[in-house]
């Protein structure tokens, strides 16, 4: 009864070691799945950081509206745009007015006059047909022209 009770259990330790090398993977089926994830991560990042681009597209844009606002404000209070030698850094750092009395920043922060991606607007004047001044941002690759997320964007396009 002992021998057949030790037979039985080096049997069942014999089985169990095969099974569990049968449940594992081979090394074929590791490969393909992480060459499938790492295709569909390649995917996944491509159309991230796209759309990322597109957003800082909008953000400029954004950033040119506030900024005509605030021109707006100046040639409110000064009775002209800044020329283009003063720039936008005149919204932060007002001129004083003829009378010596220097207002308040029209723009508190300045690094909206830097687009996001780091480069400063360009303020000319005056601007294109009849437009008292142009904002442009040379987008992504900080050169003129381009295209996609490189194209140059200005606060009179579309209007």
């Amino acid at each position: 009864m002992r021998f057949q009770l030790n037979s039985l259990q080096s049997t069942l330790r014999r089985r169990r070691r095969g099974n569990l090398y049968q449940r594992g993977m081979t090394l074929i089926e590791i490969m393909v799945v992480l060459t499938l994830l790492g295709l569909m991560m390649t995917v996944l990042a491509v159309n991230f950081f796209g759309m990322a681009e597109e957003q800082k597209v909008k953000i400029t844009v954004t950033q040119m509206k506030t900024i005509q606002g605030r021109l707006d404000a100046y040639k409110q209070e000064y009775g002209s745009y800044p020329s283009a030698s003063l720039g936008l850094n005149a919204l932060v750092s007002p001129p004083p007015k003829k009378n010596g009395r220097t207002p308040g920043a029209f723009l508190d922060d300045a690094n909206l006059l830097t687009d996001p991606w780091g480069n400063p607007l360009e303020y000319s004047t005056p601007g294109p047909d009849g437009k008292p001044y142009k904002i442009i941002s040379r987008g992504a690759d900080g050169a003129s022209g381009g295209e996609g997320p490189d194209q140059d964007i200005n606060n009179w396009q579309g209007m």
